[in-house]
């Protein structure tokens, strides 16, 4: 299974670059056409999903369960996404951003083990698929929506995109209905694992302060006041909040979402 995952994560990369590469090349040079670089990501998307498959029958649970995995589920969705902004909304010059962003996650997803563990009794429950899946869909939509504030902060060259702020949008609103249903799955989970639904364990912790802090966003976002760069700082400010959460919590301190075997 290693040398086949080894072999998909590397198609994958390949893929993604080449769709960075050839959509760049179509927004700032204008001597490839767009269809390139979408075709490209899409047989990223398809190599990432053939792994995904494959890892799943041979664990029998959503291979979601470390670094490697996660962070291969993550850039699933942010090229996803990004595919099918490109084809709804002609978002050709988001792209490359997108690809590049799927890139730096694959790259470190290759620091943690590819082996295909089994899931531990406490989390061995249909809630998993549910809890696990849902957030990281959620933190794709909220990287996303990070990258279209970066383009609408500064005005990145290429073609305009007509429709940043409405894919933000999509992408704030279903990122949080995702999480919400994250958050819920996760306290029935905890109550099933713990016997109460909340406890102040440092990642139910963050993850509540980070739940919490995108119903702010979405409170502000129709404000006046918080037009133009307030939203998009926003935005951001909750991406590197999404990074703490996940990753910070996930490698530097203890918790009961561990990112790396434990000694």
């Amino acid at each position: 299974m290693i040398k086949t995952t080894l072999i998909l994560h590397n198609l994958s990369l390949v893929f993604y670059t080449l769709a960075a590469a050839g959509s760049a090349a179509a927004v700032f040079l204008r001597r490839v056409p767009p269809l390139a670089g979408r075709l490209a990501a899409l047989a990223g998307v398809a190599a990432q999903v053939v792994l995904l498959a494959l890892r799943w029958n041979a664990g029998s649970h959503l291979p979601v369960t470390g670094l490697f995995e996660t962070q291969h589920f993550l850039a699933l969705w942010v090229a996803a996404i990004a595919v099918y902004f490109s084809f709804r909304y002609r978002a050709d010059s988001f792209l490359p951003a997108a690809m590049l962003l799927a890139v730096v996650s694959l790259l470190f997803a290759g620091k943690g083990p590819m082996g295909v563990a089994p899931l531990t009794p406490a989390i061995d429950t249909p809630l998993f698929l549910i809890h696990v899946a849902t957030s990281f869909a959620a933190y794709g939509l909220f990287g996303i929506a990070a990258l279209l504030a970066v383009y609408r902060t500064f005005g990145l060259p290429g073609s305009p995109l007509a429709n940043e702020r409405r894919m933000m949008d999509e992408s704030l609103y279903t990122g949080y209905i995702l999480f919400t249903w994250c958050m819920i799955a996760g306290s029935l989970w905890a109550y099933l694992a713990w016997g109460s639904y909340w406890t102040w364990r440092i990642k139910g912790l963050w993850s509540w302060i980070l739940w919490f802090y995108y119903s702010g966003v979405l409170h502000v976002r129709t404000r006046p006041r918080w037009q133009g760069w307030p939203i998009n700082a926003l935005a951001l400010a909750g991406f590197v909040l999404v990074l703490f959460t996940y990753l910070g919590l996930g490698l530097l301190f203890s918790t009961s979402h561990p990112l790396l075997p434990v000694d």
